[in-house]
């Protein structure tokens, strides 16, 4: 089999499709056709144990026992962090298949076996065809999301919906200050515009959520309160653009 070189990685398209369809056949494999998907329960049914480790420093680990592949976890009191990193050492234990699809030689590229982890893990817990047609059907709300995909964090909710097809920014906001921004458009995310500004402050200081329009931009702001964090979570799309998969 060809191996790839570093510089003849597969296409995005092909690189999102192969942990996509990977994501899939794990779902089909453990007969899990209902949401919200419990990537421990997924675990049990593809055979692979799940326990807690409180002295191990990272969130997840994958090791054999005697053969068996067993996932460690640091406990964590927030249940979405959990299903996180059981889903994300899943990804970890599967990912030789996207490799052996797209030709990659794994143990040469550590950090794509992390990057494969991780989208396979958002493809676990967010399904591509149960989530992209909610997604549609609610016009990308965050918060009627997180009710139908509970075991996913807010933030992995909105990430996901970058995958859309419609152009859009994200935006997260902690404690009033912006900490991430990101694009699914080929060029840099730019500057927080007006009505983005407005909308998280308004998202802010009310603590509920706010849908703004102006500059042909439609913002949908969501306050996520806690009572010792504050975060605000902004998509922006085109006003009038219809979310769609891609």
């Amino acid at each position: 089999m060809a191996v790839l070189s570093v510089h003849a990685f597969p296409s995005p398209t092909a690189w999102s499709q192969a942990c996509e369809d990977l994501a899939r056949q794990l779902l089909q494999e453990a007969s899990f056709d209902a949401t919200p998907v419990d990537a421990f329960e997924l675990a049990r049914r593809l055979g692979i144990e799940v326990a807690f480790d409180a002295g191990q420093s990272s969130r997840g680990r994958l090791k054999r026992l005697s053969g068996r592949p067993t996932v460690f976890l640091a406990p964590d009191q927030r249940p979405e962090r959990l299903q996180w990193a059981a889903a994300h050492e899943l990804g970890e234990a599967f990912a030789a298949r996207v490799f052996q699809r797209l030709e990659i030689e794994p143990d040469e590229n550590p950090v794509l076996r992390e990057k494969a982890a991780t989208a396979i893990a958002a493809a676990i817990l967010l399904p591509r065809d149960s989530f992209f047609p909610e997604a549609r059907q609610c016009g990308g709300d965050v918060p009627t999301l997180k009710r139908v995909f509970s075991t996913a964090s807010h933030e992995l909710i909105l990430n996901r919906l970058l995958q859309l097809d419609s152009l859009s920014l994200i935006s997260v906001f902690d404690h009033g200050q912006l900490t991430r921004r990101r694009t699914n458009g080929r060029l840099s995310p730019p500057p927080l515009m007006s009505v983005e500004q407005e909308a998280q402050r308004r998202a802010h200081t009310t603590g509920e959520s706010v849908v703004l329009v102006g500059c042909g931009l439609r913002v949908q702001a969501w306050a996520i309160h806690e009572p010792d964090w504050k975060r605000e979570l902004l998509r922006t799309t085109s006003l009038g653009d219809d979310a769609a998969e891609d």
